[in-house]
């Protein structure tokens, strides 16, 4: 079972928009796929058209299991989508999962904890979506993982946010002596414009960045927004996307990079 958080702490550069294609990108390749939603905004919940019916339902959750109050066992949380990926759901409690860890021990292996309860053969693939900040729920999603898959945008202030997230890697590492491994950083919701461009000719030919920066870029569409409003991926409500064949390539880039 191969474990990657998709993770930036700079928000609205699509980690939800990734997680979700990738998601049903390896499905369609013949995987097993689970995804989790450690956002407590429940974007990838609401991206599988499941956000009104599960995210205010009083019932067991994700953030009941990360604070140990949980009411059953961690495999009853998940739940089929129409696209063929299981899900972990956000809640509205995830609001105050923060807090409730502020002092609790181990409060950063507590998603390690809920997904080593799923049996080893369960799933190909666990995508965890994490939150847009630095903090303890992106701590535990990047230790659970160990495999992270960076998404940013084509903007100035990308590159510092590439280096907060580096070294934030490297703090993790050093603190919990484990290795973090970065499949790639992943160009979204790109623009066709002249900024853009010149901005990823900077990144890709940063010291360190020049091996990692995909070649391709994910392109912004306006299909992608209304599909997430139909609470689906471009693969159920437009598959002649032009985008398409770019989630499909990240899908086989992430299959060989964990073979």
């Amino acid at each position: 079972m191969h474990t990657i958080a998709i993770t930036n702490q700079k928000g609205g550069v699509g980690k939800t928009t990734i997680t979700a294609h990738l998601a049903v990108g390896l499905t369609r390749r013949d995987h097993r796929v689970l995804a989790v939603d450690l956002d407590p905004q429940g974007y990838l919940t609401r991206h599988f058209g499941l956000k009104e019916k599960l995210y205010r339902a009083d019932t067991d959750n994700i953030a009941l299991h990360l604070t140990g109050n949980a009411r059953g066992d961690p495999t009853d949380l998940v739940v089929e989508t129409d696209e063929g990926v299981d899900l972990v759901p956000s809640n509205y409690d995830m609001r105050g999962v923060v807090d409730a860890l502020s002092n609790a021990r181990n409060r950063e292996r507590r998603l390690q904890n809920v997904l080593s309860a799923l049996p080893d053969d369960s799933y190909d693939y666990v995508l965890v979506d994490s939150p847009p900040n630095l903090g303890v729920l992106t701590d535990n999603a990047i230790l659970a993982s160990r495999r992270l898959l960076i998404p940013i945008q084509a903007e100035d202030s990308s590159l510092d946010a590439l280096e907060m997230a580096l070294d934030e890697i490297e703090e993790i590492e050093a603190a919990f002596g484990i290795d973090v491994d970065v499949l790639g950083i992943a160009p979204n919701l790109v623009p066709r414009d002249g900024v853009a461009k010149s901005t990823l000719e900077t990144i890709r030919s940063t010291p360190g960045l020049e091996e990692l920066v995909l070649p391709y870029e994910i392109r912004k569409r306006a299909d992608i927004k209304y599909a997430m409003r139909r609470g689906e991926t471009l693969y159920a409500y437009n598959e002649a996307s032009d985008m398409v064949p770019i989630f499909d390539r990240l899908a086989a880039d992430v299959e060989r990079g964990m073979n």
